[in-house]
């Protein structure tokens, strides 16, 4: 499974700063439009001290919610990041998702995603993984999917 994320967010610059949220299960065909439509108006009305940020959002795979944010043109606040958490939030109470467990890991197994526990690793380390600590969006164009064994957590 190689795919390539080099145009998520074309119009967001390569440092713009990243939030993934991985789900624990896949979204159906219909909660993966509802939801990227909710992304969709969330990111339009998105702002740092009332001023709006340049934001975009995506769903990948029916399993992330990503955020990027250039903060060149406004920097995120502590309140705008708290509002994107609370969002991402709510998306999971109304439809029983779970964005927050951070045990959960996606590893390229036979070459389908797979969610597997952290404690799981090291028994996957000639699988591929999708990086959790990507911060920009440089970083998740070129380092998303990386070698379970060349990750931190092993």
């Amino acid at each position: 499974m190689q795919q390539n994320y080099n145009d998520l967010f074309r119009t967001l610059p390569e440092h713009s700063r990243v939030w993934i949220y991985l789900s624990n299960r896949i979204f159906n065909e219909e909660e993966s439009t509802l939801i990227s439509n909710e992304v969709d108006s969330f990111v339009s009305t998105w702002k740092a001290h009332q001023k709006s940020l340049n934001a975009s959002g995506a769903i990948i795979l029916n399993r992330f919610v990503i955020f990027a944010v250039d903060e060149q043109t406004e920097a995120v606040s502590g309140c705008s990041i708290d509002s994107s958490v609370n969002f991402v939030k709510s998306i999971g109470q109304r439809f029983g998702i779970d964005f927050f467990n951070r045990l959960n890991m996606l590893i390229i197994k036979n070459g389908e995603p797979t969610l597997i526990s952290f404690h799981e690793l090291n028994s996957f380390q000639e699988e591929q993984i999708f990086n959790p600590n990507i911060n920009s969006l440089k970083d998740l164009r070129e380092n998303w999917i990386i070698p379970v064994k060349e990750s931190p957590f092993v």
